[in-house]
């Protein structure tokens, strides 16, 4: 099968394409089947060692390409050097045929062999990911635990007193990780219809994190369970404190999920959105 690899690059608010149409085309890339593994043993007294564990390392992604010869290939030169700024981190969105995922990078080096007069400018970049080596869904796979039901057809004819569409609370939500890896969630709470009080997330009816703290209207509460970014704000500020001393940062297992909620009051007043993004190891 010829495989089609197209590239997006976004950086310090700047976005950059490259693949086999663009003036900077992608030549080839390496590193984006999957990262490289540890296997941590411990000493037994059978044959062999016991697993104690096994770890994803960091990702290293090469890529080579060139700049189209043309008026403009000394402008976008400068513009490929300043844009992949060791300094600045950065995600790279890739379509491989019709699948799309992204990554955070970081990097490494960029590289122009000798140039050749009268060719194209030869360029080499190596890009680490080290925080977070697997690659993720190009777009969130969460969704709402409340929504409006329409209330219309078409043709449309308005009346002055029709319901155009009514609110639709549901405490329970099914969410499918069908990645590589158990992965956190973001839930972003906002009280749109007035107060509410204490909060909590049950995760597969045997995990919670619970929220004992009261919103009042238009205030957003977000909870992140997702690794070295783990939070709790009220509009912007950490309370973290107040959180249930029982509770847990959970991720969302391999498979099905289910996600509920309750809270002590005002549950028909906010308004749950839940985010997350699958891992896989390779595209």
């Amino acid at each position: 099968m010829d495989y089609k690899h197209s590239l997006i690059f976004e950086s310090n608010k700047k976005q950059l394409k490259m693949n086999e149409n663009t003036d900077i085309k992608l030549i080839d890339i390496l590193g984006i089947e999957s990262s490289s593994y540890t296997l941590n043993t411990s000493s037994s007294e059978l044959d062999g060692a016991d697993l104690t564990s096994v770890k994803i390392e960091p990702r290293e992604i090469t890529i080579t390409g060139d700049i189209e010869k043309n008026k403009n290939e000394l402008v976008n030169r400068d513009f490929l050097i300043r844009f992949f700024n060791p300094k600045q981190d950065g995600t790279m969105y890739i379509t491989r045929n019709n699948i799309s995922r992204k990554i955070q990078y970081r990097v490494s080096s960029l590289d122009f062999p000798t140039n050749k007069m009268y060719e194209n400018i030869d360029f080499s970049l190596v890009l680490e990911c080290i925080e977070e080596p697997y690659f993720l869904d190009s777009q969130n796979s969460g969704n709402y635990l409340t929504s409006i039901s329409k209330q219309f057809t078409f043709p449309l004819k308005i009346h002055p007193n029709k319901i155009m569409g009514y609110k639709m609370f549901k405490s329970v939500m099914p969410l499918v990780n069908n990645g590589d890896k158990e992965t956190g969630i973001e839930i972003i709470v906002k009280a749109k219809r007035g107060k509410m009080n204490n909060i909590k997330f049950i995760l597969n009816d045997n995990e919670y994190i619970k929220v004992n703290v009261e919103l009042e209207q238009w205030d957003e509460l977000r909870i992140n369970t997702n690794p070295r970014k783990k939070s709790i704000t009220l509009n912007g500020v950490n309370i973290i404190n107040k959180i249930d001393r029982n509770s847990i940062f959970f991720n969302l297992k391999i498979g099905k999920n289910i996600l509920k909620y309750e809270c002590d009051e005002g549950s028909t007043n906010i308004d749950i959105d839940v985010q997350f993004y699958r891992k896989y190891l390779g595209v």
